[in-house]
């Protein structure tokens, strides 16, 4: 065969390649540059659109919970490893994450330049936390700035109420990260704990969490209102509650009733958490 025929060949083979593959993707519709490029302006459009973020300000922090914040109940799977809960796999997915809550989170480091600490138990995981940062550099949200210490309940608490151990941990750690970040003056805890609990069984030296909190619905995570909620919290930092003094008797005092002296929270551990 010469190569005239050869050549002719080929062309016909690869001509009836093309029929059948034309066939294949009949159903497709034709491209569109016009459309195409319409859709690319308007995805650059949407994120120009977003406001630009402010100089971050270290004075100001906020404390991030994921799950039930950012990420909705129920929409990954979880594990209990050594009584916590955490992702069944160490990377999740942008599209798990609410997209609703991610933008109020946003709004919130837009209008005050809050860093974000991560309180949350995906701090325990370096994979974890760099899925975080992926989703948040999704949203032109800056990284996270640091994590929370990890402590262990309170077994006393422990025995009582997992949950409201699990709170009161979570409080102390925060205060523990404050008090190593002295340059901290505003800060704000956006949790779906209800930190009424951590409050209830709260130790001198650990901050008063409710009155700095946004607590959030588990399922519908971080609202617009949540997020003026902590935007107002970090810009007029609550006083602590006044604690009724607790009186201190010795037996002797006790039997005249006649009180000895009385006590309250420290002063300088609590005045620069606010």
């Amino acid at each position: 065969m010469g190569s005239d025929d050869r050549a002719k060949k080929k062309t016909k083979t690869a001509a009836a390649v093309d029929d059948v593959l034309g066939g294949l993707y009949d159903f497709l519709p034709p491209p569109d540059p016009v459309k195409d490029e319409a859709a690319k302006a308007a995805a650059v459009k949407n994120h120009l659109s977003r406001p630009a973020l402010p100089p971050a300000d270290k004075t100001r922090v906020i404390f991030l919970d994921v799950d039930g914040v950012i990420l909705p109940a129920g929409s990954i799977d979880m594990i209990v490893v050594d009584g916590v809960t955490l992702p069944a796999k160490s990377h999740v997915k942008e599209s798990d994450f609410s997209a609703q809550a991610l933008g109020s989170l946003r709004a919130i480091v837009q209008q005050t330049g809050a860093t974000i600490v991560l309180s949350s138990e995906w701090r325990r995981g370096e994979d974890l936390k760099s899925s975080i940062n992926a989703v948040l550099k999704s949203q032109d949200i800056p990284y996270i700035r640091d994590a929370t210490p990890i402590f262990q309940p309170r077994p006393e608490l422990q025995k009582v109420n997992v949950i409201h151990a699990w709170c009161e941990r979570r409080a102390r750690e925060i205060g523990k990260w404050l008090k190593d970040h002295p340059e901290v003056t505003s800060w704000v805890a956006l949790d779906d704990l209800d930190f009424d609990w951590a409050d209830a069984l709260r130790q001198a030296g650990t901050p008063w969490m409710k009155i700095r909190s946004v607590h959030t619905d588990d399922r519908i995570c971080l609202t617009d209102e949540g997020a003026q909620e902590a935007v107002r919290i970090l810009f007029y930092p609550p006083p602590d509650p006044k604690v009724i003094p607790r009186a201190v008797f010795t037996q002797a005092a006790s039997q005249n009733g006649k009180m000895l002296a009385s006590t309250e929270d420290s002063g300088p551990e609590r005045i620069r958490l606010g």
